[in-house]
């Protein structure tokens, strides 16, 4: 009877476009029922922000994984989740041929970037009560904006995304 020893290494696996864009959309699906469905008479809902943020991260990282084929490693320790970097970048590399680039974009991502950077969407802290809320409730285009914008880089990504893959 032989001795057989196995071993094993770490393995990594590398997100590439399509899984960014995919749980881009996913993200950008459950804001849209989130919104429909939600029985908040507030004006500002944090669930909205992230998902819309969430969705805009993963859309600009398969647009620069398309651009540079880059994966998930250097994605985190280039952008982490600065969608502002992300948007700067993307613009730098020519985002302009799969959505309109707009005063009113780049200011929506401006604003949203550094409390979703900080994930103060998803734990509400002192600074979103007395500074964040009021902030964003001046920007009164910005929920719908991030709406537009991240279904018009799903619809126009799709295509390109899935011919690299």
């Amino acid at each position: 009877m032989a001795n057989v020893v196995i071993e094993t290494k770490t393995a990594n696996i590398t997100m590439n476009g399509t899984a960014f864009m995919v749980y881009g959309k996913r993200y950008r699906e459950a804001a849209e029922v989130w919104r429909r469905t939600a029985k908040s008479d507030r004006r500002f809902d944090p669930v909205s922000y992230q998902l819309l943020c969430q969705s805009l991260e993963l859309h600009l990282k398969s647009f620069i994984w398309l651009k540079d084929g880059v994966g998930n490693d250097v994605m985190k320790k280039r952008y982490g989740h600065d969608i502002a970097k992300l948007w700067k970048d993307a613009k730098a590399k020519g985002i302009s041929k799969f959505a309109k680039v707009t005063p009113r974009r780049d200011s929506a991502i401006e604003l949203l970037s550094p409390y979703y950077r900080k994930r103060q969407f998803n734990y509400l802290d002192i600074d979103m009560i007395f500074r964040g809320f009021r902030e964003i409730d001046r920007e009164p285009h910005a929920l719908q904006t991030m709406m537009q914008l991240t279904k018009q880089l799903g619809a126009s990504l799709r295509e390109p995304i899935l011919r690299a893959s």
